[in-house]
């Protein structure tokens, strides 16, 4: 290989490199991650075995949900917060306990470009 062919294979390298590190400092700087978008008739949950977030390929018909309302099925703001502690799964509305520390703790952890 010549010296030139070196020499720009060296700077693609080069700047492959800082091009990368650059994203993951970038990365690094962000307080939360976008796991996924739970759309329309979509469904989501959290797996209690493993802990994984699991997005369901089947859509949510008119009778699936009458037959959830019936069973206890409840609405949830928008500004929840579901989280796993000691073993047991949570439900947090940071909204309706707006200025208070809990509020404040859960909100700051969070980007909130999404």
């Amino acid at each position: 290989m010549s010296i030139s062919k070196r020499v720009v294979l060296t700077s693609v390298v080069g700047a492959v490199a800082g091009l990368s590190t650059i994203a993951l400092a970038q990365m690094s700087q962000r307080k939360s991650q976008h796991l996924s978008k739970l759309d329309e008739d979509e469904m989501m949950r959290v797996n209690p075995r493993t802990g994984s977030i699991q997005k369901s390929n089947a859509k949510i018909t008119t009778a699936m949900h009458q037959a959830a309302m019936s069973a206890g099925a409840v609405e949830i703001p928008p500004s929840s917060v579901i989280y796993k502690h000691a073993g047991k799964m949570y439900m947090f509305d940071s909204a309706a306990a707006a200025n208070n520390q809990a509020a404040i703790n859960f909100q700051s952890q969070f980007d909130d470009d999404y």
